[in-house]
């Protein structure tokens, strides 16, 4: 009798065991689900079912923010972009039409002429400046201002002489002729944290720019900037005039950003600047000014002890009027005969309110914008002054020049 009950009390203990090794939830076990687009450019934890059913990139939230996190903070972490997609090459680096349908979030909640949602349109969240409605990427994103840059990387005399192009955006990166540095503080260096300070400064470069020629096409098989080179930062975009390596605050910066599930979400602040400054690359960066504009990255520490932003996306609003603006700060004017071109695109292509509001009888004043980018852990140094850009003077270092500073006017 004493043997047949400690023989069922060690089967029990082991069916207890197995059934508490089951009961583990494990997101691993689970089969993907086919309907489901796989996380990348724009689509994550945050994206789901939208307009009339179809999937949508819709972007992440505030109300998305983990609760009960941990409160331990890693020192400040400080980044440089990497890499940038705008909108005219694919993963490949290969110009394609259809680059920009894949960057970016539904901005709108309104999926428009996507080829990823079946039926009959929604009405537009606003009223189109022309009878031509601009049409949305996959799944619902919202990205015209992608189009734009593939329109203009058709065009040799824009983007050779003004670098409205990926490649010569992504070479003036790489050898650190200008970049964008982001400081994480508040960190507690785990996939999930409730609070998070990202602080942003504009940086006119490594203190020692790489010597490769962005004119040559071969600069590609050169190494780029590493995480041990400093950067400059631009004086006037800090509170206090204190170099690196630890920045005071920047005058642009969102206290209220989250990491998620891996990924880290922030809030640009209202008409924030996006310009990358600096005069000593081919020619200036395009000066993007957003009316609004959210921010989301994977965020990891690699096995080599440095840490990384991959498949990140910055999507936002930008005036109509800021963004012929900014052709004009680039020396893009009148007496080019694109300039007309590029304004009409601009102002034919309108597909958003700039103030975040859905009513179709406003007619659009804004673009949207859907931009891709990797950042590699990096070290902030000397503050720099950057004189500002003036209106139809075309600056820089253009191939045609032999590399000679150009501050001349059209």
């Amino acid at each position: 009798m004493r043997g047949r009950r400690l023989l069922f009390g060690l089967v029990a203990v082991g069916l207890g065991a197995f059934a508490a090794r089951c009961s583990v939830y494990d997101p691993s076990l689970l089969a993907p689900d086919p309907s489901r687009p796989a996380p990348k450019n724009g689509v994550g934890w945050w994206s789901g079912a939208g307009d009339r059913g179809c999937f949508s990139a819709r972007a992440p939230r505030l109300e998305d923010r983990p609760t009960g996190t941990s409160d331990k903070a890693l020192p400040p972490i400080y980044l440089a972009i990497q890499s940038m997609r705008i909108g005219s090459l694919n993963e490949q680096l290969q110009l394609d039409s259809n680059a920009w349908q894949d960057l970016g979030y539904d901005l709108d909640g309104i999926c428009t002429g996507s080829d990823t949602c079946e039926g009959d349109d929604s009405p537009p969240s606003c009223k189109p400046p022309v009878p031509q409605i601009s049409i949305d990427g996959r799944y619902c994103r919202d990205n015209t201002f992608g189009r734009l840059e593939y329109a203009a990387a058709l065009v040799p005399e824009l983007s050779n002489k003004y670098g409205l192009s990926d490649d010569a955006f992504n070479c003036a990166l790489c050898v650190g002729h200008y970049n964008y540095l982001i400081k994480l503080s508040g960190y507690n260096g785990e996939a999930d944290d409730d609070r998070v300070r990202v602080d942003l400064y504009p940086s006119p470069g490594l203190e020692k720019p790489l010597p490769w020629d962005c004119a040559d096409p071969s600069w590609r098989t050169r190494p780029c900037f590493t995480s041990d080179m400093p950067f400059t930062v631009q004086e006037d975009g800090v509170l206090e005039r204190r170099p690196g390596p630890d920045l005071s605050d920047a005058k642009q910066f969102d206290d209220n950003a989250f990491v998620k599930d891996g990924y880290l979400v922030a809030t640009l602040p209202p008409n924030t600047l996006f310009w990358f400054p600096g005069f000593n690359a081919l020619v200036v960066a395009y000066p993007l000014r957003f009316t609004s504009g959210i921010v989301s990255g994977k965020l990891a520490r690699g096995p080599d002890g440095v840490w990384r932003i991959t498949d990140a996306i910055i999507g936002g609003r930008a005036r109509a009027d800021d963004l012929v603006q900014g052709f004009r700060l680039m020396g893009l004017c009148e007496a080019d005969q694109n300039y007309s071109l590029m304004a009409d695109f601009v102002r034919n292509n309108q597909d958003l309110l700039a103030d975040g509001a859905n009513d179709p009888e406003r007619t659009c004043d804004a673009m949207s914008v859907g931009l891709g980018f990797t950042a590699l852990q990096a070290v902030a140094g000397k503050l720099a002054p950057v004189e500002p850009l003036v209106e139809c003077v075309l600056r820089g270092k253009r191939a045609d020049d032999a590399g000679a500073p150009d501050a001349g006017g059209d």
